[in-house]
């Protein structure tokens, strides 16, 4: 398809003062003319200059109209001829945000919760044919483990360091985790982003939800991954040497257990979604979906098609033809004898 488009017709209102431009020509054409004849008589003007051109004049006053009508026509970004422009996909940035506090230590996911998570993300890893990620660990508070890399064998090498030892401070601070991530994607504001937090959700703040709001305002999507199990729980060992023992508080076993609730909000107050992995068989469809159905998948719709018509601006055409007028009219000379230099 080769029709003939232009981007702004409003640029025609430049007609205007071409127009204006061609009539104060010609008045003045006029004007020259009527102060001759009150001069001389009109039998004697060709005597007065024999070699003056008046058609010459007509010429280039002509020329540089033409010049002007060009000039306006390349300002409408006049376009014609079909070609296919390939569409860069937007980039797809994600940041995991790990919880490592003690609890995650609790085997009710198969394994630790701690290693069920490092597990699904290196089954990501996998999966993924492009953009950045990242990695945030969090306990009491959040710290960067993993800045957003395309590297992603230097990201497992950095997941496979993660423990507990990797948030210092104790707790879990779920809302300082997400604004951690927010701030280490930096400036990369025209990229997708998306957070994907990965806790029992045990939150000692209560600021989640708040906090993925404000990400949200951001333009970054919160998605959570809730790990564990919220009906019985699971004991958190605390190893001593080759003596293994379980936490204690107030003389009793402490047994944690998954909270969706929280998770629920923060996902919803982020503009994504919260799934459960805490069991074996949900494992594997709840991080890897998230990014190929819901963040991938709204990626592509972005993306739109791969290959869009659009028509060749040749522009450069009339830009050419009024400079080449413009360069002609000064070699034009009123008095008779050719065009000289």
């Amino acid at each position: 398809m080769s029709r003939f488009e232009i981007d702004n017709v409003m640029q025609l209102r430049w007609l205007l003062l071409v127009a204006a431009t061609g009539a104060l020509a010609a008045y003045g054409f006029a004007a020259r003319r009527r102060a001759l004849r009150s001069f001389a008589a009109a039998n004697l003007l060709g005597a007065l200059s024999p070699d003056v051109s008046g058609a010459r004049q007509y010429v280039k006053a002509a020329l540089v109209v033409a010049a002007m009508i060009a000039l306006v026509f390349a300002l409408t970004g006049p376009r014609y001829g079909a070609y296919f422009e390939k569409i860069q996909r937007p980039q797809l940035d994600l940041m995991i945000c790990l919880d490592v506090s003690r609890s995650m230590m609790a085997e009710d996911a198969g394994m630790s919760r701690l290693d069920r998570a490092k597990d699904d993300i290196r089954r990501l890893l996998e999966k993924m044919t492009g953009g950045q990620i990242g990695l945030v660990c969090f306990a009491g508070r959040g710290d960067p483990a993993c800045p957003l890399t395309d590297d992603y064998d230097y990201y497992r090498l950095a997941l496979d360091d993660v423990g507990i030892h990797s948030a210092p401070r104790g707790g879990t601070n779920i809302g300082d985790a997400i604004d951690t991530a927010v701030r280490a994607f930096g400036g990369l504001k025209h990229h997708r982003r998306a957070v994907i937090l990965m806790t029992d959700g045990e939150d000692h703040e209560g600021r989640a939800a708040e906090e993925a709001k404000k990400a949200l305002d951001e333009g970054i999507s919160v998605f959570a991954i809730g790990i564990g199990d919220e009906e019985k729980g699971g004991l958190v060992p605390v190893d001593r040497g080759s003596n293994r023992s379980f936490l204690m508080y107030d003389g009793q076993q402490v047994w944690s257990k998954l909270d969706p609730a929280t998770l629920t909000a923060a996902a919803r107050a982020g503009g994504g979604e919260y799934h459960p992995s805490g069991q074996v068989n949900q494992s594997q469809r709840t991080l890897e979906w998230i990014y190929s159905d819901r963040l991938l998948g709204e990626q592509e719709m972005e993306a739109g098609p791969k290959r869009k018509l659009k028509q060749q601006p040749r522009f450069v055409w009339p830009a050419a033809m009024a400079l080449a007028l413009l360069l002609i009219e000064p070699w034009i000379k009123e008095r008779r004898g050719g065009v000289t230099a």
